[in-house]
């Protein structure tokens, strides 16, 4: 097996069966995948690739942290096969994504968002909660703290942790 460790809240999800391994034989990473989500008639799910910073604060405070510029969500099933792209190298950002959260959310919130700001990624919409963007984390956050919307991991790929992976970046370019 690989040389990668899950961080703890990976082990838990693993061992109360939210997410199997995936991984198959002579990989360098570990893989983690749990299913999605049903939509229902008021909500929708969205996901975003995030890196380990990122998900570790979602998990501590419940909300997403404003540190990424474009702070893309993207809905529904094509929304999570683009969004499994960071993971997988097909498409790259600088915030080294380990993870996909699938949140959970009222539809009317993603037709606000909407109308803030779009734009089109391969075959699907990206919605921009960030600062250059559409800047409705504010409202996305007000959502999840309300309890209308909610979170899970669905997908993880944990390759060697570097000693630097946990550890806020500095001031540099982030593109998503």
């Amino acid at each position: 097996m690989s040389k990668c460790k899950l961080l703890p809240h990976e082990q838990r999800l693993v061992s109360s069966g939210e997410l199997k391994n995936v991984t198959h034989t002579g990989s360098s990473s570990i893989w983690l995948s749990g299913d999605s989500s049903q939509d229902s008639k008021d909500q929708t799910r969205v996901y975003r690739p995030m890196g380990d910073i990122e998900v570790l604060e979602l998990l501590k405070t419940g909300q997403l942290p404003s540190t990424q510029p474009y702070q893309a969500i993207i809905e529904g099933d094509k929304g999570r096969e683009y969004a499994e792209k960071y993971l997988t190298g097909k498409k790259w950002v600088d915030t080294a994504p380990t993870t996909v959260v699938e949140f959970v959310v009222p539809c009317k919130l993603v037709e606000t968002l909407m109308a803030i700001q779009h734009k089109a990624e391969d075959g699907c919409l990206s919605m921009g909660l960030g600062n250059k963007a559409g800047n409705g984390l504010p409202l996305f956050n007000k959502s999840l703290q309300s309890g209308e919307s909610s979170f899970r991991i669905v997908k993880v790929k944990r390759s060697p942790l570097k000693e630097q992976s946990l550890k806020p970046r500095g001031k540099g370019k982030t593109a998503r």
